[in-house]
């Protein structure tokens, strides 16, 4: 079964991972832009997520890993790549349930705030944009989140 995209899988995909596919010389960039890329693969992510981004990206620089010039041109990927034709569907919900979400993850897993959230909009949200009997994905390179991504029902990416 797909989406109404034409895709096997709806992922959400954490700023850990979407980071790397602006920045080459990162680990898993190679996959990340992989990702983006793939047919197959219906990507979300959270509103928080272009903030986390950017401030990656501008990190990069200010450890002169990048060129201003080539952080300004990976903002403008970015934007493009967030936008409404772009390859991420940025996504959200009731702001009071995903805290109450994060909250409790945190508590119970004892996650960073910042990963609990992006697990809560995805709890939250990814199985209501997939098809009965679809899968849905999460994308992250934190071993722990990825972990509470897998007991919350989600599929590794």
């Amino acid at each position: 079964m797909t989406t109404a995209s034409g895709a096997d899988v709806v992922v959400y995909v954490d700023s850990s991972v979407l980071a790397r596919a602006y920045l080459p010389d990162e680990d898993g960039h190679g996959d990340a832009v992989q990702l983006l890329l793939d047919q197959d693969a219906a990507a979300v992510t959270g509103t928080w997520t272009r903030v986390e981004v950017a401030g990656a990206l501008v990190r990069a620089a200010r450890h002169a890993r990048r060129t201003p010039k080539q952080i300004s041109a990976a903002l403008a990927v970015l934007e493009g790549d967030l936008g409404h034709e772009g390859p991420v569907t940025v996504i959200g919900g009731d702001q009071r349930e995903i805290e109450a979400k994060a909250f409790e993850l945190v508590v119970e897993h004892g996650l960073r705030a910042m990963d609990a959230w992006h697990l809560a909009v995805a709890a939250l949200t990814v199985p209501r944009l997939a098809e009965r009997g679809e899968s849905i994905g999460f994308a992250s390179r934190d071993a722990e989140q990825a972990r509470v991504a897998e007991l919350l029902g989600f599929s590794l990416l």
